[in-house]
């Protein structure tokens, strides 16, 4: 009786659990910090690096003792302050309670060790010689059970209890021009006896905490397929079908491409031992326990599933800002079997069409050298279910992808016109298919499919009958009709079904006037164009140079002012911290006094006072982060729209239309390398000369500045300088005066 009464009470709670998480999922919002802001994050990294107490680097000299501590907390505190990091949240509080599980009853480990989500699609963990250990959604959202990421906790807590991130001491004092992703990769990267004792101890602690055995070698399954999508599910011919939109069976006849990754490999030159040896030297260790555990509480698995659930929504947001449309895509459609109806997830899919759309009108620029496009990144290859999707979009034709990226992105909309991003969306579509040659509205039918075979087959009828000769098609209607799709024997071609796939679309008049309104104005734009070619070389050369200067006039009054990025280099690339600090202050009483010279108002976010700041202060700085982080990455071909109405929201909140982003790189460099001082010593007279000219021009200077424009989403400007000057007040100063100048003049309407 008792067990029946539990049964029914685990079977309720399951119920009560999924109602629960579908709602959630349904009105999913992004991972945010929640409350009290942690010492990691509220510390300057020069206070740590002050407070640091070094006794763990005995082996190390006076010199390389202060070198490893400057370069490794300040690699730590840029993954921190990346914008990808939170803390608070559901995800990071569920690793800490496991974490804190997994060291109960420690003296030396408990409440040492913090744990943070760092969002990423990597399938990564690492921990740091501070205390801290990073965990990727990208890895959460792979696992499939909570022993997994118990033994990948319990890895990470070895390489911290055992000191081992003092190996790392080559890759901390390496140059640190690397992304936030690289920066994760490099400090999670030990030797594999370091990693084969992180394994061998894991086990130990794993099974202290009374996991499942079975479940650990499994861990090694997920790290060597995680370059696949987080689930292998066979993908649904009729997944496109709508009621409007039919797309035939035979475009997802591929042969899916094999899965090639395999668990021997040859190891000889990597840092890391080979998956192989890791799992059998983890089923050692693992027979030397016989008291495995296996009764684990419901509600642990629960909240396992809950946070890998939110890991995998958060996945698909990542590839979204990736540009990576397929993988965003195929993740959508996993994850819409079990949430069919999430706004977010729908959100996701309008913008990766987006994507796929605006690659038929991107500009690609030229090689400087050769005159080809220059492409963005590496082609990807796919392996799996995925592969099929990727042929499908791959064969189908540059009007094809137009269509079927409106067909989706109109149907998110009208299912409701209140969604705000969902009309942004429809709105940036409309934009790119005015641009592409690729789409003439003429051309496609008035029919969907289904009523175009109704009315080919009764076309087809009559011509069989005595009325054929009034009812076939002259010689005009078949060119006509052959446009759009349809032989001459009065078939559909199957190749161009998208041609009947916005019938319902080409009858909305609201559509249809928005799509006249950017008709016209791009007429007026290729006007302008014609008038231009009609200048002579010297009139364009004018009116260019003319237009360069005009860019920069935005009539700023009042901006918003985000963290500047500044770096300072030593002659051998490495990273100066003090005088990196050093330089960012002095931007900051820069900008501060410019401004006010100039009579502009300036609010700004930056992390000059990390003690003032809250959990929301750090949202709205991880949003604009990676927001911008996005539109300066290719601003002439982007049409991202997923974070408009969270930048509107920044617009009202610090009351600024615009946002400045400054980037600054400095570095000394003279040409003063040993040959030369001994050849112009020994040649004097010329050395005199040599000598200054190179001390001063030694200095390398470039300056980026980004203006977005918080309303739209939209990068109004990119300018950048270079010059060889130093970074003190006088020019810093002066570079600034000259940007805040233009940018408060209005452009020349003339």
């Amino acid at each position: 009786m008792v067990g029946k009464t539990l049964i029914a009470f685990v079977w309720s709670l399951l119920v009560f659990s999924q109602g629960m998480a579908q709602e959630a999922f349904n009105r999913y919002q992004p991972l945010c910090s929640k409350g009290p802001v942690p010492r990691d994050f509220s510390t300057s990294t020069l206070n740590k690096i002050k407070q640091d107490g070094k006794e763990d680097l005995k082996s190390l000299s006076s010199k390389k003792k202060q070198f490893f501590i400057e370069q490794l907390h300040y690699s730590i505190d840029e993954i921190l302050y990346s914008g990808n990091v939170t803390f608070g949240d559901t995800v990071s509080r569920y690793l800490q309670k496991l974490g804190d599980k997994l060291v109960a009853g420690n003296k030396d480990l408990e409440g040492k060790l913090r744990f943070y989500t760092y969002n990423s699609t990597d399938a990564n963990a690492f921990s740091t010689r501070q205390g801290i250990v990073f965990v990727t959604t990208g890895l959460i959202a792979q696992l499939t059970s909570e022993a997994q990421l118990a033994f990948v906790l319990s890895h990470e807590i070895i390489h911290f209890q055992e000191h081992h991130v003092l190996d790392l001491f080559e890759y901390a004092t390496k140059e640190k021009f690397y992304s936030y992703n690289e920066r994760a990769r490099f400090l999670s990267n030990y030797s594999r006896e370091n990693e084969l004792e992180a394994d061998r101890m894991a086990v130990k602690m794993v099974h202290d905490a009374g996991y499942k055995s079975t479940e650990l070698n499994k861990t090694f399954d997920v790290l060597l397929y995680s370059y696949l999508p987080f689930e292998e599910m066979k993908f649904e011919k009729t997944y496109f079908n709508t009621a409007e939109m039919y797309v035939p069976e035979m475009y997802f006849e591929f042969k899916r491409t094999e899965i090639s990754a395999k668990f021997k490999y040859n190891d000889y030159l990597m840092s890391h031992p080979n998956l192989a040896k890791r799992k059998e030297q983890v089923s050692e260790q693992i027979a030397k326990f016989k008291d495995w555990g296996g009764n684990m509480l419901y509600e642990d698995s629960a909240s396992f599933f809950y946070v890998r659930d939110i890991s995998r929504f958060e996945y698909v947001l990542n590839k979204v800002y990736e540009e990576e449309p397929v993988d965003a895509l195929y993740a959508i459609y996993i994850l819409e079997k079990k949430y069919p109806e999430s706004v977010f997830l729908a959100n996701c899919k309008s913008q990766a069409w987006l994507d796929l759309m605006k690659v038929v009108i991107q500009k690609r620029k030229t090689s400087i050298y050769t005159g080809l496009p220059q492409t963005r990144r590496k082609i990807k290859y796919y392996e799996g279910q995925i592969s099929i999707l990727n042929q499908f979009l791959g064969v189908l034709p540059k009007q094809g992808k137009l269509t079927m990226g409106l067909r989706v992105i109109y149907d998110n909309y009208r299912k409701d016109t209140t969604n705000v991003v969902a009309e942004k969306c429809l709105l940036t579509a409309i934009q790119i298919l005015v641009k592409s040659e690729e789409f003439d509205l003429e051309k496609f039918s008035k029919r969907n499919y289904a009523q175009t075979l109704v009315y080919l087959g009764e076309k087809k009828q009559a011509v069989a009958g005595e009325k054929a000769p009034t009812d076939a098609w002259d010689k005009y209607a078949v060119i006509e009709n052959q446009s759009k799709g349809m032989t001459d024997g009065f078939e559909i071609d199957s190749t161009k079904f998208y041609m009947y796939g916005i019938a319902d679309i080409l009858r909305d008049s609201s559509f249809l006037a928005k799509f006249k309104q950017h008709t016209d104005k791009k007429f007026l734009l290729e006007k302008k164009d014609d008038e231009f070619n009609l200048l002579t070389d010297s009139e364009q050369m004018d009116l260019e140079f003319s237009k360069y200067g005009q860019e920069a006039h935005l009539k700023m009054d009042s901006m918003l002012i985000f963290q500047p990025a500044v770096f300072e280099t030593t002659r051998s690339s490495e990273m100066d911290v003090y005088k990196t600090f050093k330089t960012r202050e002095l931007i900051y009483k820069e900008v501060a006094s410019n401004a006010s010279d100039l009579d502009i108002h300036i609010k700004t976010m930056n992390l000059q006072r990390l003690d003032t700041l809250s959990a929301a202060d750090w949202n709205n700085y991880a949003l604009l982060q990676r927001s911008l982080t996005r539109a300066i990455t290719d601003h002439e071909n982007d049409f991202f729209v997923l974070d408009v109405p969270d930048l509107n929201r920044i617009r009202n909140l610090f009351g600024a239309e615009k946002v400045l982003f400054i980037e600054y790189q400095h570095a000394y460099a003279p040409d003063l390398y040993f040959g030369n001082v001994v050849l112009f010593t020994i040649l004097l007279p010329v050395g005199l000369v040599y000598f200054p000219i190179e001390i001063l021009s030694g200095h390398y200077s470039d300056w980026q500045f980004y203006v977005l424009n918080l309303q739209t989403g939209e990068v109004l400007l990119d300018r950048s300088y270079y010059a060889n000057e130093p970074s003190t007040k006088h020019f810093i100063g002066s570079r600034l005066y000259g940007m805040f100048n233009q940018l408060k003049q209005a452009k020349n309407e003339d």
